[in-house]
């Protein structure tokens, strides 16, 4: 297979596609199981922070040069980690099962990002970071439900 390089800016959009994605499948657990109503509506609201903190800290910092001259070489960018949704009929613990699997993926996804960044301005990494232990905070969580 061969090597696919992607560049800052598109690491960014993937980014906001993951935190679209895992805020949706929140709001939609919320609304097929008030039980979990409250926690998935804070795991949503989380999801959009996290969007918010990663592309800004991108504006702020990136500059036309740093873009040009940058990518993360042998990263793939998969669907898997967004556009999850819940199927009919699931029942509570598979829906947290699927979210508990999305927020591993997440988690270990900005890690690497994190990690393939380091060349970049610290606080480009620093973000990447920040998003990957909200994720990994947010699985602790889910898996500490009751189901």
């Amino acid at each position: 297979m061969e090597e696919q390089t992607v560049t800052a800016a598109s690491v960014i959009t993937f980014c906001g596609l993951l935190e679209d994605g895992a805020a949706a499948l929140y709001e939609e657990l919320a609304r097929r199981f008030p039980a979990y109503g409250e926690q998935a509506t804070a795991f949503a609201k989380e999801c959009r922070k996290s969007k918010l903190l990663v592309l800004r800290t991108y504006q702020e910092t990136i500059t036309d040069a740093i873009e040009a001259g940058y990518a993360f070489g042998g990263l793939r960018l998969g669907d898997p980690l967004f556009g999850v949704a819940l199927d009919e009929g699931m029942s509570a613990a598979e829906a947290l099962g699927q979210a508990s699997a999305l927020e591993a993926a997440a988690a270990a996804f900005y890690v690497d990002i994190a990690d393939r960044s380091q060349a970049l301005l610290a606080t480009i990494p620093g973000a990447f970071r920040r998003a990957g232990r909200t994720h990994a905070q947010r699985l602790q969580r889910l898996e500490s439900l009751p189901r």
